[in-house]
């Protein structure tokens, strides 16, 4: 049996330097160097700290930490760097950014309302279809804050192996 899914769709992506642009244009007191320049500085920062091993609180937009997939090995000991699949940004949604919110504030139309011309989204028997490189096609749900990860074709998620949630599936994690 065929299924369909319904999954976001962007229409554009906004660069780094429109997105400069588009805070300085709104009654921001800040030139847009100045603006650039933070920003720059916010996400070396970022980063640092993230590769340091916290969590960053990013005001109401999210908590942003690093995950790990491994796989799973028959006992403690047997857990080393070599386990380790990949690597992933994680961003946890806040309340005020919380599924339940983001439900509240979004516009959900048909794509075809949206554009005409779209191309068939795919998706083949129980397998999701449709998005874009950018969106992946589903996500997995984080028990500790009732965020979504999104999977897929996104960059910042990997995929198989473990979960961000503190548990594997039934066995111990071992923290690196």
């Amino acid at each position: 049996k065929k299924l369909w899914y319904a999954t976001a769709v962007s229409d554009r992506e906004m660069s780094f330097e429109d997105f400069v642009t588009h805070i300085s244009e709104h009654n921001s007191p800040y030139s847009r160097g100045t603006i650039h320049g933070v920003l720059m500085d916010t996400l070396d920062c970022l980063k640092h700290l993230i590769l340091d091993g916290k969590s960053v609180r990013f005001s109401d937009l999210g908590l942003f930490s690093i995950g790990m997939t491994s796989r799973g090995e028959v006992s403690k000991e047997k857990v080393t760097a070599a386990s380790v699949q990949g690597v992933h940004l994680i961003v946890r949604n806040t309340k005020s950014w919380s599924n339940a919110e983001l439900k509240k504030l979004t516009k959900i139309v048909a794509y075809d309302d949206y554009t005409t011309g779209a191309a068939d989204g795919g998706g083949t028997e129980n397998t999701p279809g449709g998005g874009s490189t950018s969106q992946g096609a589903g996500g997995e749900t984080n028990k500790d804050n009732g965020g979504t990860s999104q999977g897929g074709g996104g960059t910042s998620q990997g995929a198989g192996g473990g979960t961000d949630s503190g548990t594997d599936g039934g066995g111990d994690n071992v923290n690196f």
